[in-house]
């Protein structure tokens, strides 16, 4: 199990990495500048940080940062399907949580108003 979640995560990399490196190009942004900064830190972007199976991503900044990078790749007519996956991922990750202890009245997700 362990090699294939190594190698699904190195695909992961590669294609967002790819993602990223489309809509910045789109935009004028230099990727590599991009890249570097992002792998520079190595407290959260290139760590165990944000790798425990746990709780859906919320707050305010992830599901924001998220809308605002779909929103200009929608805005540039750019298919990022990875980026598309994130937000749909997360109410079917509060589902599985909170099933067993909750049943909300309506469907809501930090991804959507």
């Amino acid at each position: 199990m362990a090699k294939y979640v190594s190698n699904a995560f190195h695909a992961l990399k590669v294609s967002f990495a790819n993602e990223v490196g489309t809509l910045a190009k789109q935009l004028g942004v230099d990727t590599e500048a991009v890249i570097r900064i992002f792998t520079s830190d190595t407290r959260l972007n290139i760590s165990r940080a944000y790798l425990s199976p746990g709780f859906a991503f919320g707050g305010s900044c992830l599901p924001k940062d998220l809308r605002a990078l779909e929103f200009r790749a929608n805005e540039l007519d750019l298919r990022l399907p990875l980026l598309k996956a994130i937000c749909p991922a997360t109410p079917s990750m509060l589902n599985v949580l909170w099933k067993p202890y909750y049943t909300p009245r309506r469907k809501r997700s930090d991804c959507w108003d």
